[in-house]
């Protein structure tokens, strides 16, 4: 028997900024990929809540 692999369910929502990937189960977000350059923000340790008209970190 091999080892066990972890599988995460991504979900992504679209945001007038851009667009954020979240973990489905944990409901933490994840990535940040901002428009128009596309420039990716691991928020991954951070606690973030996000609008549609912007980011907080908190």
């Amino acid at each position: 028997m091999g080892d066990l692999v972890f599988l995460h369910k991504w979900e992504v929502f679209e945001f007038a900024w851009g667009t954020a990937i979240r973990e489905s189960r944990t409901k933490k977000w994840h990535t940040l990929c901002l428009t128009p350059d596309g420039q990716e923000i691991d928020v991954s340790e951070l606690n973030v809540i996000l609008h549609d008209n912007g980011i907080e970190f908190v």
